[in-house]
């Protein structure tokens, strides 16, 4: 079949299905009346991000979403890596899929450590009390307290087609309905439940528009050997804080447990490498690089003084020099602190001085010996980070020709990414503890791009004067207000991005 004869015959199939499936979704019970309010304040979810591609709420005050007019794209075989917006903390969070669309979701206990069949329509959960201890579906005793869904990997077998996806927030429990016994109740913990489509596409099919991953490493080879190679180098040794004790000791690179393992230990040969510690980091040059992207990683770290991990990009070669080519630091932290660090930086934001105009960096409290996906999102106009899928802030190109010319957005070429374990000196994270061995692990790392042409978008709350009032979602919805929502708004022929 002609390929644009066959999206054509796709997309009427779809415009045809979406209205069934979205009055037919009722046929999926909740325990709760569809139009009920939330009860609490400080529990609200806002949206969630699927594989890069943002789906928001649309009126984020109620306890039920109905997203049905909204699609998920992926194939069979795919990895789904999902991304709550969510307030709160204390709830846990679960996934289900109709796989053999029979208007239900049919689930089952998970096995033991929280494995799930691949018959089971629960394909993701943070957290579940079962026989054998409290586990999320990544096989982790993390407890109870996390409340963001592990990704997942669809079935081989799910044919192209339309199916019903639904994402709710409750407590210890995996009734896709929601928990309303006499001990707990979704009411009244302030959870929520949140239903998509998901279309499985043919293989090699995508619509302009969306996401589609480009590159990622699991970790998962073997315990105790090394990184991908083909995806993979080491850092170089140079005179920076970050890189100057770094080896190629396979002591302080290596994978374990499914984790990339990157530490700083004292080091054990002063007499041949005259260094007080030895340091690991692997970068993707030469071998990986893109312009634009939704780019994540989930990782924790050890607090200790002179802790110094980041997940951080660098202009791909050749390039200005730095700080004139860029940098974008993803998530940085130091020492003991509990707080989750990201910047840019430029010849506009250090060698001039420009930090806040506007403002180029941003922090979020974390537990840092807990997991976390730190995230950016950078398009042509912007560059927004993000917490366990929350947004925590964002740097706009300047529409200002000459800021351009002084360097303010140098982020318009190829960068590459970097995953390592430093220790401080003193001038930000403090002197290194030349006794103690630290470590970050990273679990993964993705990267997704957009298909087709990327999509630029105005950093603004208001629109341009002259440009009228009306807000629109991107469906077409017209609101009655100005949003606060985070997520993407067309108003006057343009599209903004609400933080």
């Amino acid at each position: 079949m002609d390929t644009s004869l066959h999206k054509g015959v796709l997309a009427l199939l779809i415009a045809l299905l979406l209205p069934l499936l979205s009055s037919a979704q009722e046929s999926y019970p909740i325990a709760f009346d569809r139009n009920a309010n939330r009860t609490r304040t400080d529990r609200v979810l806002n949206g969630i991000v699927l594989n890069g591609n943002i789906l928001q709420v649309k009126t984020p005050t109620k306890m039920y979403h109905d997203l049905t007019d909204q699609i998920f794209y992926a194939h069979a075989g795919d990895l789904v890596s999902p991304s709550l917006t969510y307030t709160g903390k204390w709830m846990n969070s679960y996934i289900y899929i109709d796989k053999d669309n029979n208007g239900a979701f049919d689930v089952q206990t998970p096995g033991v450590q929280g494995a799930l069949t691949e018959d089971n329509e629960l394909v993701s959960f943070s957290a579940l009390t079962l026989s054998d201890g409290v586990y999320n579906s990544y096989g982790e005793n993390t407890g109870r307290s996390w409340v963001h869904p592990p990704s997942f990997v669809l079935p081989e077998a799910m044919a192209p087609g339309l199916y019903m996806m639904r994402i709710k927030i409750d407590w210890d429990n995996f009734d896709p309905a929601g928990r309303v016994d006499e001990a707990e109740s979704i009411i009244k913990n302030g959870g929520a439940v949140l239903d998509i489509n998901l279309q499985i596409l043919p293989q090699g099919e995508l619509p302009e528009g969306c996401c589609a991953m480009v590159f990622n490493d699991e970790f998962n080879g073997e315990d105790g050997s090394q990184p991908d190679e083909t995806k993979w180098q080491r850092s170089v040794r140079k005179s920076s804080t970050w890189n100057r004790f770094i080896s190629n000791s396979e002591d302080v690179v290596f994978l374990q447990d499914g984790h990339l393992v990157c530490r700083a230990i004292p080091n054990p040969d002063q007499a041949s490498d005259p260094v007080a510690m030895l340091t690991g980091s692997v970068e993707t040059r030469d071998r990986f690089f893109f312009t634009y992207g939704w780019v994540e990683a989930r990782l924790k770290t050890t607090p200790h003084k002179g802790n110094f991990p980041a997940f951080w990009m660098m202009p791909q070669p050749p390039a200005d020099g730095w700080p004139k080519g860029g940098e974008i630091d993803i998530f940085e932290t130091i020492d003991a602190q509990n707080t989750a660090y990201h910047t840019l930086h430029s010849h506009w934001t250090y060698t001039l001085g420009k930090k806040s105009n506007p403002k180029s960096s941003f922090s979020e409290t974390v537990t840092q010996n807990d997991w976390h996906v730190f995230a950016a999102n950078w398009t042509e106009d912007l560059i927004a980070f993000y917490v366990d899928g929350k947004p925590v802030g964002s740097y706009a190109k300047s529409q200002n020709a000459s800021d351009i010319e002084n360097g303010q957005w140098p982020f318009l070429h190829d960068f590459y990414l970097i995953l390592n374990q430093s220790v401080g000196n003193g001038s930000w994270a403090k002197a290194a503890d030349t006794s103690f061995t630290y470590e970050t692990r990273f679990d993964w790392v993705r990267v997704f791009q957009q298909t087709g042409n990327s999509t630029s978008l105005t950093p603004a709350f208001a629109p341009e004067e002259g440009e009228g009032s009306n807000w629109y979602t991107l469906d077409g919805r017209k609101l009655q207000d100005k949003p606060t929502t985070p997520g993407i708004y067309l108003c006057g022929k343009k599209k903004y991005l609400i933080l």
